[in-house]
């Protein structure tokens, strides 16, 4: 899922957030917590660049993150991290559906174990190798252009 994507459903989570706690920091919590994890496809992208070949890396996207934001949540009771934990949940959802993967595809341990190839962790493997080149393509293009205008 493209980041603008994420950024609408994050700040409608941190907006609700916000509206629930009374602290603007839920809706930056959720913000943070539901977008700048997109930042890791720079190594799935990279290996790519280097090895010629798609895999799902993606060392920022995994359940087992929320799995432990979740555990301290409940013991610290910390609100507004569970406003992240929550977007942050979401955007792994929102991936897991646009991306068709297998139904334990973010996880971490679960893309190891099949060394991260995405034969093995898409259900359209051929679908999720193109949107990764189309993905490649536009930072491509948004990158170009960006340079051009410096």
């Amino acid at each position: 899922m493209l980041p603008h994507k994420h950024a609408i459903i994050s700040a409608a989570v941190g907006a609700v957030g916000w509206w629930m706690t009374g602290e603007p920091a839920a809706g930056v919590a959720a913000l943070t917590t539901g977008v700048l994890p997109d930042i890791d496809h720079i190594v799935d992208y990279s290996y790519y660049r280097w090895r010629g070949g798609h895999r799902l890396i993606l060392p920022l996207h995994g359940y087992e993150f929320t799995l432990l934001g979740a555990a301290v949540t409940l013991l610290t009771g910390n609100k507004i991290l569970g406003i992240a934990v929550l977007a942050y949940l979401i955007h792994l959802l929102a991936d897991q559906s646009e991306n068709r993967t297998h139904r334990l595809g973010y996880s971490l341990l679960f893309r190891a174990w099949h060394r991260f190839r995405v034969e093995d962790i898409s259900t359209v493997p051929e679908a999720a190798m193109r949107g990764r080149m189309e993905d490649m393509d536009w930072l491509k293009r948004l990158l170009f252009r960006r340079r051009n205008r410096l």
